[in-house]
């Protein structure tokens, strides 16, 4: 049976606005998911960016299972639950999700990206660093290229699709990545996650990783990606958005990890430099 990775965010409640989120928020949510191993999952992981609770959910019942689906929403509801007896500050935002389904290899490498900003076309500009540009992502010369699908379901053929590929993007969401119709490679949700598998034939995880170690690849659209721990991924300057490195290695439905890969003093230049630009846009924009 092929492993399905589902994730789900949604901001619940945080501690001084939209800081970060309350410890007993996510103990509660994990409590629910933990109990669904080894009948619907088969194992689970609860994290956050900023006031985004995250759920990592591992099962085998494909990728649009009503089941998986009302176990998010018991786990989402308990959670809020919890969020309103503290009255925590909440945000009317639509939950964000994204996930993959494939066949274990011999070795399954992936690495969750978290960011702490539901714009929709958010992770456009890294998916295309990753998986199209073979300057920040050497590896892309051994291979045939990929498949990347915009949320219009429109499919571009890289290298030979590139620059229409990039035209499409100004407008419209990157939302998955693939080597072909039964070999995904990278999902992303509307902003705030986005899931990349790595090593051979996808990019290495310092690959993948490597795209927000250099300051003048890390920007967006009115704002600056800084590079962060998971620790540290606090919504508390305007203007940066927190991202996180979360890598982990599956094997027959169980989890690996994770790896908090940006906590590493590779990233440190990136984030000097996000702190610049952050006064730049508030002091100019």
């Amino acid at each position: 049976m092929p492993t399905t990775i589902s994730i789900y965010a949604l901001p619940l409640g945080g501690i001084a606005g939209s800081a970060t989120v309350f410890p007993d928020v996510l103990q509660r949510t994990a409590k629910i998911l933990k109990e669904a191993e080894g009948s619907l999952l088969t194992d689970s992981f609860v994290t956050h960016v900023t006031d985004w609770l995250v759920l990592v959910m591992v099962h085998d019942q494909g990728g649009a299972s009503p089941l998986v689906s009302a176990l998010k929403d018991a786990a989402i509801a308990a959670a809020a639950k919890t969020a309103e007896k503290r009255r925590l500050f909440s945000r009317d935002v639509r939950p964000v999700m994204c996930g993959l389904s494939f066949a274990e290899r011999e070795s399954e490498p992936f690495v969750l990206f978290l960011a702490g900003s539901n714009v929709p076309s958010l992770w456009n500009f890294v998916l295309l660093s990753q998986f199209a540009d073979p300057f920040a992502t050497p590896s892309l010369t051994e291979g045939k290229g990929f498949v990347f699908c915009t949320e219009d379901a429109m499919m571009f053929q890289t290298p030979r699709d590139l620059h229409r590929l990039i035209l499409a993007a100004r407008t419209l969401a990157i939302v998955g990545v693939a080597v072909d119709v039964d070999t995904p490679a990278a999902s992303a949700g509307f902003g705030v996650m986005m899931l990349a598998r790595a090593e051979a034939p996808y990019p290495s995880t310092a690959e993948l990783c490597g795209v927000f170690a250099k300051p003048s690849l890390a920007t967006g659209k009115g704002f600056v990606f800084c590079p962060v721990s998971l620790c540290e991924c606090g919504a508390v300057v305007s203007g940066v958005v927190p991202v996180v490195a979360l890598g982990f290695s599956v094997s027959e439905g169980r989890l690996s990890g994770p790896v908090d890969i940006f906590d590493n003093p590779a990233f440190s230049a990136a984030r000097a430099v996000a702190s610049k630009f952050a006064g730049y846009f508030l002091n100019f924009s």
